[in-house]
């Protein structure tokens, strides 16, 4: 029910945002390097000054290998040597952002932005319980809650290809209320398709 209704919300937002598309660049793809590791798909509205960007990648890979989290580690710690082992693989997450661009300088190829919006991770967690039991390997689990991030991007003039660099963080509401992660990436994106 709640994905349905989600999804729902994100076919009309996307539908009302493409027929009132004017901009001149208003739907990108990108890779982002760093904490997430994923695919990037931005759609342009009202002449570029805003966006909506659905990110899809890994959680977890570079920060918080080795964080305790709620009663447990996500990695597990090795019995004999006292360190964590990365056994557990790190997790997937689903994000959606709505950003805020403005233009530094003259010209629109450089552009601050900023933004708000959810996150989805999917990940194994290793609870006390876990590690007394017999499942040693943890269990996965969803978790959610409010993300934001700020950034800069430089298109490249004569071209479609952008370059960005971006940070943010993720505080989990549910299952561990206010667990903080944080989130920081660089990438390329190629802007695809040309308004009318």
């Amino acid at each position: 029910m709640k994905k349905s209704f989600l999804l729902g919300i994100i076919a009309i937002l996307l539908i009302n945002l493409d027929a009132r598309a004017q901009y001149d660049n208003n739907i990108a793809i990108g890779l982002k390097i760093g904490e997430p590791i994923g695919l990037n798909v931005r759609k342009y509205f009202q002449y570029g000054d805003k966006t909506f960007d659905v990110n899809i990648g890994t959680y977890g890979l570079l920060y918080g290998q080795h964080r305790k989290y709620r009663d447990g580690p996500y990695h597990l710690k090795n019995v004999n040597s006292g360190k964590y082992t990365a056994s557990q693989p790190a997790g997937v997450m689903f994000q959606g952002i709505y950003s805020w661009h403005r233009p530094v300088g003259k010209g629109d190829a450089l552009k601050v932005y900023y933004g708000f919006g959810g996150q989805i991770n999917y990940r194994t967690y290793v609870s006390e319980d876990n590690l007394i039991g017999t499942n040693q390997n943890g269990e996965k689990h969803v978790s959610m809650g409010p993300t934001g991030n700020a950034g800069v991007e430089y298109n490249l003039p004569g071209n479609d290809l952008g370059i960005f660099l971006d940070a943010g963080g993720f505080i989990e509401i549910v299952p561990d209320l206010l667990f903080m992660h944080p989130q920081i990436s660089a990438g390329v994106r190629v802007n695809l398709i040309r308004g009318k």
